[in-house]
């Protein structure tokens, strides 16, 4: 152990202990504070980000293909070949026919966009959000909804519901529609409001028969590309390639809302709570003052001792830099507790249909507290510059007086 090592270790008891050890203690819980609040608000925003975009592209995949005016896709194997052979970068189309509709169960009747997917959709993107039954559509009569709009009709796995398809629409006294019975197989939960409260899957077999559709007539196309980041570009070639009256929204364009809220909150909430630390910084300086002026006596005896200013601003760089360090280190313990806590018990909910979600996200980011913990760390040397080179220019002869 060093000689400035040795007596910062030593430089907390003082006369008035207990003054400088609340001081001391208020600075180091305001680090906490400041860095607990400024790494949980990433963590939040990081798992808003996941959670919104891994649901956006599980119900609207990378580029959604449809007709202006939302027309019938006619002859739409011959358009999925067109896809396949001039773009390599797609790994997935399914075709889909989708709608409003209303959906009755003996207690209520709701309105949903009901999907009619292939008996192959990829379901395996819901495989965590499974609650009753299961996935399978192979027979006619089978429909997948979720676990809201479940709550709201009182039903569960096994129960009939009827849907009624709107086929045409003349006026609103001459609605052509066609009804039909369903057996709910399965029900999912994505803790998303939005899409639990009116989403629900039927075959596609079924949705012809329910909205009039022919054989080879879908009403759009899910595309899954091999790159996310590509979705713009091809969206924009595809159109192009395909020409009128196709058009490709990416699911950034169909969730643009959602991901521009989400852009918004990223940009001042971590200068704001920045400030947090910044203040912490200022607590340090106070408390190292007060330090200062309370081993005035002690300062003035290390100087006659022959102790080079360099050991005494070291000594207060030390103090300072301990109590950022572990105040930071303390928080960043806390709130990766908090982050394991919540996602395995959900302790926090929230109202879906005003945050999007049902349960508030966290995502345990490594960067962020190692960023964070070094910020607090080395603003806390910075600010135990000036009272270390206040002590460090004390004059022994005058302390010693003085006291």
């Amino acid at each position: 152990m060093n000689l400035s090592n040795f007596i910062s270790s030593h430089f907390w008891d003082t006369e008035n202990r207990k003054f400088v050890n609340f001081a001391r203690y208020f600075s180091l819980a305001s680090i906490i504070i400041g860095t607990l609040a400024l790494i949980l608000s990433l963590s939040v925003l990081e798992g808003y980000d996941k959670e919104l975009r891994k649901n956006a592209i599980k119900f609207s995949a990378h580029i959604n293909l449809q007709n202006f005016n939302r027309g019938k896709i006619s002859n739409f194997p011959l358009v999925e070949t067109k896809l396949r052979e001039n773009f390599p970068d797609i790994v997935q189309t399914q075709p889909i026919i989708q709608s409003e509709a209303l959906i009755q169960s003996p207690n209520q009747v709701e309105g949903i966009f009901l999907r009619g997917v292939d008996t192959n959709y990829n379901f395996s993107v819901f495989s965590n959000d499974l609650k009753q039954g299961n996935f399978n559509l192979t027979q006619d009569n089978s429909i997948i909804i979720g676990q809201r709009l479940a709550t709201k009709l009182n039903v569960q796995v096994g129960d009939f519901v009827t849907i009624f398809g709107v086929r045409d629409v003349d006026s609103l006294t001459n609605i052509k529609y066609k009804a039909g019975k369903f057996k709910i197989t399965g029900i999912f939960e994505s803790n998303m409001a939005q899409y639990d409260d009116i989403i629900a899957y039927i075959n596609i077999r079924s949705a012809r028969n329910l909205f009039g559709y022919g054989t080879n007539e879908i009403s759009n196309f899910e595309i899954m590309l091999d790159d996310i980041n590509k979705s713009s570009l091809i969206a924009h070639r595809i159109e192009k390639k395909l020409g009128y009256p196709f058009y490709a929204l990416t699911v950034y364009d169909l969730h643009r809302s959602i991901f521009a809220w989400i852009d918004l909150q990223k940009e001042p909430i971590p200068i704001v709570l920045g400030l947090i630390i910044i203040i912490a910084a200022f607590n340090v300086i106070t408390t190292l003052f007060i330090l200062v002026v309370e081993k005035l006596k002690s300062i003035a005896i290390l100087r006659a001792l022959g102790i080079n200013k360099k050991v005494i601003i070291s000594i207060f760089i030390r103090l300072g830099v301990k109590l950022g360090f572990f105040g930071s280190l303390i928080g960043s313990a806390l709130t990766f507790l908090f982050c394991i806590l919540q996602k395995n018990y959900s302790l926090i909910k929230l109202n879906g249909n005003i945050y999007f979600l049902d349960i508030l996200p966290v995502q345990i980011v490594l960067w962020h507290y190692v960023s964070v913990i070094l910020i607090a760390t080395s603003l806390s040397f910075i600010a135990t510059l000036i009272p270390a080179y206040i002590a460090s220019r004390i004059n022994p002869i005058q302390a010693l007086r003085f006291k």
